[in-house]
């Protein structure tokens, strides 16, 4: 719980070139959606658990002083949420994180009037302001991995709290990129899916919202992630029924043998106009893809072109998960959707091997 809002304080920390007071990495929170209570304690206690990451020799104390009342550390669910996330931070995180921190600041002073790091002990770190209560949901950066288990339950896939239906696996996990403008945010989530049938394990796509709050972004790459891959991704791997209306089927003929090709919507992005179909692009993949071997597995076929003004700026058509250069050469070939202005496709297939 709260991993995903320390993901997100971790970058409103580290996104700008030189540090910021903590009031505006506070202030960068709360804009993004974080409600008081959770930006409070994350703006206190990341610092707090980053700096212990340099603190090894010291005597450190588990409690803090919240106002008048003695509390332990281990029991704020977002201190444990911090805690975990330092355990993997990278130099610079903690370079810049644990600057924040009034124990590494108490440590410095203490070595600069002459004690050695072994013999220094801190006592209880002590609140300038009583914090809020913890409020109840999220705080205003759901998990993607609860609101995918939603979904799915919504069309009667009930996934277990691991994110497990029999031998499928799940994950949904965020990654927070840089503001590219004080007012926007950005969300990745890395949907990946395991399944004995797979061609290869652990079918990873990602997915990016941008918008003014971090819920608003994660339900974005849910909203993509759905319209392009969970439909056909059910069909292929749990079962055709449960999202039929969703999912185009047709038959592919391989050297391999026949495969029934499950296709999920044509996501367009950035365009101000209506998209043309990609099919042809996808007949001609499809045609280059005869000269691959494949096994009698489920693969995953997909692909991703952005245009601005008809000049291509990105080109990902990816097989079972690793980059196809053959389709890449193929697409790189193939007109742009519009002469004009930016543009963005995206296509996602399942191959399911007919028995």
């Amino acid at each position: 719980m709260f991993d995903e809002a320390v993901v997100v304080a971790v970058t409103a920390f580290c996104e700008s070139a030189e540090p910021v007071p903590g009031d505006a990495v506070k202030n960068k929170l709360l804009s993004g959606g974080l409600e008081p209570w959770l930006a409070d304690r994350l703006t206190y206690f990341l610092p707090l658990a980053f700096g212990r990451r340099i603190l090894d020799g010291v005597e450190l104390d588990d409690r803090f002083l919240d106002g008048d009342t003695e509390r332990r550390l281990a029991d704020d669910p977002v201190f444990q949420a911090a805690a975990r996330r330092a355990t993997v931070a990278d130099d610079s995180e903690i370079a810049r994180i644990a600057g924040y921190s009034s124990e590494v600041a108490a440590v410095g002073q203490a070595l600069r009037d002459g004690a050695q790091l072994e013999h220094v002990t801190l006592g209880m770190v002590a609140l300038a302001e009583p914090l809020p209560p913890i409020g109840n949901g999220s705080g205003g950066v759901p998990s993607p991995a609860s609101v995918f288990a939603h979904w799915m339950a919504a069309y009667g896939v009930a996934l277990g709290s691991d994110l497990t239906l029999g031998e499928t696996e799940f994950r949904a996990t965020l990654a927070a990129h840089p503001r590219p403008a004080p007012e926007l945010v950005v969300a990745q989530v890395n949907f990946a899916v395991n399944h004995p049938a797979l061609a290869r394990p652990w079918m990873v796509e990602s997915c990016v919202g941008v918008a003014p709050t971090w819920k608003d972004a994660i339900f974005q790459t849910l909203a993509m992630f759905e319209r392009a891959v969970a439909y056909p991704m059910i069909a292929a791997l749990l079962d055709r029924r449960v999202a039929a209306e969703h999912v185009h089927i047709e038959r592919y003929e391989h050297p391999a043998g026949a495969f029934d090709l499950l296709l999920g919507a044509q996501v367009d992005l950035f365009a101000t106009e209506p998209v043309p179909s990609a099919e042809p692009l996808l007949d001609q993949l499809l045609a280059a893809l005869r000269e691959v071997p494949l096994s009698r597995a489920v693969h995953a076929l997909r692909f991703f072109m952005a245009y601005q003004d008809g000049q291509m700026l990105t080109n990902e058509v990816f097989l079972d998960g690793e980059p196809w250069e053959v389709g890449m050469k193929v697409s790189a070939s193939a007109p742009a959707p519009l002469p004009g202005g930016p543009v963005g496709v995206r296509v996602f297939a399942f191959l399911v091997p007919v028995r």
